[in-house]
């Protein structure tokens, strides 16, 4: 799960992208273009996900039942047979982003959010970390 093949999953590859936390990562110049710092909750932060995969045009599974729990965000290209697992975190400080993406992967190996993703030959798993108007994203 290394590399992304779908060129249709360009917002998942800008985030990729994200390997450090930086105001000039897209997602974090989306954060400090859209929200408030009364929005600083998860359930903020998975919404604007979702919302940033929506309105490029991608459907969007949010919260859905897959294997022992619910994947924030599930996408899925069934032409190009590759699913994408996000998981979503809010970090108490930003020292913690890193490590935060690392649970919330580790999240959805334990959960098994894959499990019932048959015939995809890739499945992408990405952990997120925010911390208020920062952002962090690991495969």
């Amino acid at each position: 799960m290394s590399a992304i093949t779908a060129n249709a999953y360009i917002t998942i590859a800008e985030m990729t992208q994200l390997s450090g936390v930086s105001e000039r990562t897209v997602l974090s110049g989306l954060l400090w273009d859209t929200i408030s710092y009364n929005n600083y909750h998860k359930d903020y932060y998975h919404a604007f996900l979702a919302g940033v995969f929506v309105g490029r045009g991608y459907e969007a599974e949010s919260n859905k039942e897959k294997g022992h729990g619910r994947p924030d965000i599930l996408l899925k290209d069934r032409k190009n047979r590759t699913a994408v697992i996000i998981e979503a975190k809010k970090s108490g400080k930003e020292a913690d982003m890193a490590e935060d993406c690392d649970v919330a992967l580790k999240q959805i190996k334990d959960e098994k959010y894959s499990q019932e993703l048959y015939g995809y030959d890739q499945i992408l798993c990405y952990g997120t970390a925010f911390f208020q108007k920062k952002a962090m994203v690991r495969l």
